[in-house]
């Protein structure tokens, strides 16, 4: 891989809640209760500002969706081992607009954000005024304050969003969905977020259980496996198993790579 700058990339969980396993993997093992944790992320350059990917959500946002959610972490508490407030970040990549990945916009009143036009065009039309998806939606407001602030960048497809750092429209979970390809010092990893709910995912070629567009779906999950130096710096969205498989730094911070 070419020199240039590097990032470290961390997990921030904020809890987790039991669901239906068909709910992570389509159509597989309906009945079978698992984990779900709940992850934003950060980039980490060698030198430079941190990158958050997501904003996270606030307490209030779980407790009216899900009332059985367990060891809720806030943001601020999450991005406190990095010395870094939420009035301090400067860039906010959002892969999509649902709640637990864009309900926090107003922690972060000095960030740029960075988010596929695709995705806002959507949830703004007739075509997603339907109550199963709409119950997973953020705050469509927040996105119209960012707007008038002119700190929503509407993206047409790749991007760099910085050097080593780009974003690639994907989507299939929803219409606007984007991966992040980040540059390590292993190689170039993507965080596959939502388009990957887990592991097996990509192992298997499931989509996750809550999509919009299926075939997109799995277009995704090739795109995801090109972009990715290898299978070991791929890393899904609700993984419980990024809870096992690398040690706690922090309390609900885990380095990835």
């Amino acid at each position: 891989m070419a020199a240039g700058i590097t990032y470290r990339i961390h997990a921030l969980c904020q809890g987790w809640r039991e669901c239906d396993a068909s709910f992570l993997l389509y159509l597989t093992h309906v009945g079978h209760r698992v984990r779900l944790p709940y992850f934003f992320w950060i980039l980490v350059p060698e030198e430079g500002e941190p990158i958050l990917v997501d904003t996270g959500f606030l307490e209030g946002d779980h407790k009216k969706r899900y009332a059985m959610f367990e060891a809720y972490r806030r943001p601020r508490e999450l991005l406190a081992p990095f010395g870094l407030a939420p009035a301090e970040v400067r860039t906010v990549i959002l892969t999509h607009l649902h709640w637990d990945h864009f309900c926090a916009a107003r922690l972060y009143p000095e960030a740029q954000f960075h988010v596929q036009r695709r995705e806002v065009e959507y949830w703004r039309s007739p075509k997603s005024d339907y109550h199963f998806l709409r119950h997973f939606t953020g705050d469509m407001e927040d996105a119209a304050w960012l707007e008038e602030e002119g700190r929503l960048h509407l993206l047409d497809g790749e991007a760099e969003i910085a050097p080593g750092v780009t974003v690639h429209l994907t989507g299939g979970h929803t219409p606007g969905l984007q991966i992040v390809r980040v540059r390590t010092e292993e190689g170039w990893a993507v965080l596959a977020v939502d388009a990957a709910y887990l592991f097996r995912s990509l192992e298997s070629m499931i989509p996750p259980g809550i999509h919009v567009h299926v075939d997109d779906c799995l277009a995704a999950l090739d795109t995801i496996k090109e972009l990715a130096d290898k299978p070991t710096l791929i890393f899904p969205g609700h993984d419980v198993e990024t809870l096992e498989k690398y040690s706690e730094q922090h309390p609900g911070v885990r380095r990835v790579v």
